[in-house]
């Protein structure tokens, strides 16, 4: 009986995961307001029903991927001791979290967060959230930077064109 329960609980994460892939892929092609939850559902392989076992709207799939979109970011910001880098493990470390190599849908799904964030102020706040964590962590490595001999006027504004070109 326990592995059926299991079977169950990674039924549903393996759906879950394909839905968010699935509008993943709608929101980088075809733009958050042209998917529709069909398109989404359909484009999983799975029904509006399963759909809706997951996520109670569309705006709930933009958050979820919003989250994972945010935690990856932080997570690329995260490798090495942020207030020890040197001008090479700064530039690393800025090239890993600029990269989409892994996923280059990831750069059109950026755009619909922006889009939306004017829209739907829970967009803007949880990006402005991540945004506000980045910067405090871009300052406190090109400080570090500087003291390993990179030359920069300001470690904030410095931080601030890094996220601008984001």
């Amino acid at each position: 009986m326990a592995r059926a329960t299991v079977d169950r609980f990674e039924q549903r994460k393996l759906t879950r995961a394909k839905l968010i892939e699935a509008a993943q892929q709608l929101f980088s092609t075809s733009g958050y307001d042209h998917a529709t939850v069909d398109d989404i559902s359909h484009a999983a392989g799975y029904s509006k029903g399963a759909y809706y076992f997951h996520f109670s709207t569309k705006d709930d799939i933009l958050l979820e991927l919003l989250r994972v979109w945010t935690d990856g970011r932080t997570a690329a910001l995260a490798e090495g001791e942020i207030d020890r880098m040197t001008p090479d493990e700064l530039r690393e470390t800025l090239a890993g979290f600029f990269s989409y190599a892994d996923s280059p849908l990831w750069p059109g799904v950026l755009l619909e967060f922006w889009a939306q964030a004017v829209r739907n102020k829970e967009v803007g706040n949880r990006l402005s959230a991540a945004y506000s964590v980045w910067r405090k962590r871009i300052t406190t490595a090109f400080e570090a930077a500087a003291r390993g001999g990179l030359r920069v006027q300001s470690a904030e504004d410095a931080a601030s064109v890094v996220l601008a070109a984001h």
